[in-house]
């Protein structure tokens, strides 16, 4: 069955909608369902010329027949067909404005085809309202999470060709893209990521700072079938990668710093508002830390940033204790990031330690609700000590590590010592001991016997057990184990080198 279209479309459009005919018109809609996909170019060529010659009487009275067109492929068609098919949907969305959803839905639609699909077709923009249609559909259509690794990299690949076309809406591009590849990294377990890349199904290491050991290789058996989730956002973080660096270096070779600033502007605002508020994602945040290790100044800026939000008491609890934990992780593992920078905020998170020990004088034991955030740093503080101290007591390193009152701060009512996580409390107690810096042991022994369960008894007479409060075993640039965007952080991203006690034998 061949589609031909032997009458005039417009007079046939007139002649439904003024009644004088309306057989015509229906079985012009019967017609090009039953051919569909199968009607040739030079007939849809046609079809779509008569079309766009009767835009401005394409009412709603004709909504069927629009979205008759709107199912069509196109896109793999000739470029005469591709051309005529844009001139089209532009002329009808600025003819027709109720008529810009229907279209953005079906052009969005269009990126879960094949790529090779897309080679030829960009979306458009005729008006402000169509941006708002254009970024809800782009939400609406985002494929679930299950769907298959390729579809989701198409997806993205095709969100990220929109930003080229419309740039004022790049931020919100990348809040959407980000915010549904949260979801996947929350449904990649760490676990079984770092048991198929040590190829053993052994007890789980302590990432803080074993992991390190366990090595990337290039390629992993089966990654992909193991692990379709993981695979997915890999893809997709991949793209993002590319596009952060192609935008930042759009000769290859330059950065381009007002380009880089655009970018680092809109990044933030997007971590802000749904990287930094996410406890526990393991990937998606390595694409601040690959943007801001373009420059230094940059690094130096956002990590500043993040600790005013520390400092700042009218930030909520959960976004200050979060930021603590970014700011210790970039400290420790951005090769990026100057010693010299790493020593300034130490003395300014000391510093900031001493002042709220100075400001809780009646406190007289611990309290992990309480002091939440004053143990937080704490354990950040011993974090980037014993993560970077062969660095930090060289020269007149040491010096500046003993002005720190770590001994004050250990020894303090407060204990925080009693809040951190046993690998970092030990690995900063050796360098502690080895430095003179403080003598932490006699408190960890104290504390181990402390943490024996308590029964509690209430005014009721009701026996509660008392918790023992522990910080939280999450610092955001724990070793990153996607195989194949990890390309793009291993450059800049610092090994564990070992404890004290393992570099000494």
């Amino acid at each position: 069955v061949r589609f031909q279209l032997d009458y005039n479309l417009e007079s046939l459009l007139l002649d439904f909608v003024t009644e004088k005919d309306r057989n015509l018109y229906q079985n012009l809609l019967c017609q090009i369902r039953t051919v569909g996909q199968e009607i040739r170019d030079d007939d849809l060529t046609q079809l779509l010329k008569e079309a766009r010659g009767c835009i401005s009487i394409l009412d709603t009275n004709f909504r069927l027949f629009v979205q008759v067109v709107l199912i069509l492929r196109w896109a793999h068609r000739s470029d005469e067909v591709v051309v005529e098919y844009k001139g089209f949907l532009q002329e009808l969305c600025s003819a027709h404005n109720y008529y810009t959803k229907q279209v953005i839905d079906h052009l969005v639609s269009c990126f879960k085809f094949d790529n090779d699909v897309w080679k030829d077709s960009h979306p458009t923009e005729d008006s402000i309202r169509s941006k708002e249609i254009l970024l809800t559909s782009l939400k609406n259509n985002y494929p679930y999470m299950k769907k298959s690794p390729h579809e989701h990299e198409t997806y993205v690949y095709n969100m990220l060709q929109i930003i080229d076309y419309i740039p004022s809406i790049r931020e919100e591009i990348l809040k959407t893209i980000i915010t549904k590849l949260i979801t996947l990294d929350t449904h990649a377990p760490r676990a079984e990521l770092e048991s198929s890349l040590q190829g053993q199904s052994e007890e789980q290491s302590d990432e803080i700072f074993e992991i390190d050991n366990c090595e990337m290789e290039a390629e992993v058996p089966n990654y992909a079938e193991l692990h379709p989730i993981a695979h997915s956002l890999d893809l997709s973080l991949t793209l993002i990668f590319r596009y952060i660096r192609e935008y930042c270096y759009p000769d290859g070779e330059t950065l381009n710093m007002n380009r880089t600033k655009s970018l680092y502007l809109d990044m933030i605002k997007v971590f802000e508002s749904v990287i930094l508020p996410t406890h526990a994602i393991h990937h998606v945040q390595f694409l601040i830390f690959y943007l801001i290790g373009f420059r230094s100044s940059i690094a130096v800026s956002f990590i500043q940033t993040l600790w005013k939000k520390v400092s700042n008491p009218s930030e909520a609890p959960f976004i200050r204790q979060a930021s603590v934990y970014y700011v210790a992780g970039l400290l420790s593992r951005a090769k990026f990031i100057s010693i010299n920078f790493v020593q300034e905020m130490l003395v300014e998170m000391s510093k900031w330690a001493s002042s709220y020990m100075a400001r809780q004088e009646d406190s007289l034991h611990f309290d992990f609700g309480l002091h939440r955030i004053f143990y937080t740093t704490c354990q950040a503080i011993f974090y980037v000590i014993a993560f970077r101290y062969k660095e930090l007591v060289q020269g007149k390193g040491l010096v500046l590590l003993q002005g720190l009152n770590l001994s004050k701060i250990v020894t303090s009512r407060l204990n925080p010592l009693k809040a951190c996580v046993p690998v970092i409390a030990t690995n900063f107690a050796a360098v502690a001991r080895k430095y003179q810096l403080a003598y932490c042991y006699t408190i960890m022994e104290h504390n181990a016997r402390a943490a024996l369960p308590r029964v509690q008894r209430d005014e009721a007479g009701m026996d509660t057990i008392v918790q023992e409060y522990v910080l939280d075993a999450f610092f955001p640039f724990d070793p990153y184990l996607l195989i194949r965007s990890y390309e793009y952080i291993k450059p800049n991203y610092r090994e564990y080198s070992g404890s004290v006690e393992e570099t000494s034998v």
